[in-house]
């Protein structure tokens, strides 16, 4: 079976290199100073999970058409759309695109952009970074990587075949009839601790340990399981009050000592995920004429930081890959 990686950051170094050493054909599409030393001098991923060391990764070749079983899509949200325009014409016809991303929107699109595909999405919950050019180092497991077919659809034997792989290469992985529930989940943890830690520059702890912040991200993941329920979105916990009680009691005291990812976007000069997250609940909240105040001034802030904070972008923009050429919409929507 051939994989593609579909950008090249820490979880799709991590994703492609443990597939490769399990013995499958995985090529890479990414860009930056990282990918740069993956392609000339090789990868290794470390941390948790222990120490891989592999030599240069290779590219899609010129020209190739229909080569891959199965793209994973490591990209950031708001280059969905750009990634999908690169990757519909390298997925073989009922091949599958997964989405290993953040946020709400990104199946949409997927399935929209490459019909031909099956659109399978993930949910990811452990964590790595970049530690240097070259380098993953995965940080935090917190369960299994659970996928399933968007929309909601019996399972192709090929996706039970990925999950194997997955397991066999190391990473924990499951199949699961709608995935949809726990997408929203990682929503809902992430659209409350998020922004709100970013604006502030504050840990998850902090914000969950001073009564005024509590009562904001208890009112955060209120309006966003309001628009969650009128969406007809089954959610795992059936009441705001019931996700609040497990989410101030088990689900934060473990990454209580964690700043938010979107403060360190904020610090080194890149775009956030806020428009996959409380800005995507906004955009459905108009559309069903559901106020959602809180999470509206969480965005602008966020966005206003986006547009003046200071910092030097880690890398330079360039095409994902220098084998493709970089489509012309770059798919970020603001």
């Amino acid at each position: 079976m051939r994989y593609l990686i579909m950008g090249t950051g820490a979880l799709g170094t991590v994703f492609g290199g443990l597939l490769r050493r399990a013995g499958h054909e995985v090529d890479f599409v990414g860009r930056g100073a990282h990918f740069q030393v993956l392609m000339q001098q090789g990868l290794t991923i470390d941390g948790i999970w222990g120490e891989v060391h592999q030599g240069p990764i290779t590219v899609p070749p010129a020209g190739a058409r229909s080569l891959y079983d199965v793209v994973l899509l490591c990209v950031k949200s708001f280059d969905t759309l750009a990634a999908c325009r690169q990757s519909k014409d390298l997925v073989k016809p009922q091949g599958l695109i997964i989405s290993m991303q953040n946020g709400l929107g990104n199946l949409e699109t997927i399935n929209h952009t490459c019909p031909a595909a099956i659109t399978v999405g993930a949910r990811v919950i452990f964590g790595a970074r970049v530690s240097r050019p070259g380098t993953a180092t995965v940080t935090v497991y917190a369960d299994k990587v659970l996928l399933g077919v968007y929309p909601v659809a019996t399972p192709p034997p090929l996706l039970y075949q990925v999950a194997d792989h997955l397991e066999a290469a190391g990473i924990p992985t499951a199949v699961v009839p709608d995935i949809l529930p726990y997408i929203w989940a990682k929503v809902l943890y992430n659209g409350a601790l998020n922004p709100l830690g970013a604006i502030l520059g504050v840990t998850y702890g902090d914000l969950a340990a001073d009564p005024h912040t509590r009562q904001l991200l208890a009112t955060l993941i209120t309006e966003m399981y309001s628009v969650a329920m009128a969406k007809g979105v089954r959610l795992l916990q059936a009441t705001a009050t019931e996700y609040c009680r497990h989410f101030f009691s088990t689900l934060v005291p473990p990454t209580a000592a964690h700043y938010p990812s979107m403060l360190q976007d904020l610090q080194h000069g890149r775009q956030t995920e806020i428009e996959a997250l409380n800005g995507a609940i906004c955009r459905y909240a108009q559309e069903l004429g559901l106020a959602t105040p809180a999470n509206d001034v969480v965005c602008q802030l966020v966005r206003f930081l986006e547009k003046h904070r200071q910092g030097e972008p880690e890398e330079v923009l360039t095409p994902l890959s220098p084998a493709l050429p970089q489509a012309k919409d770059p798919g970020r929507q603001k």
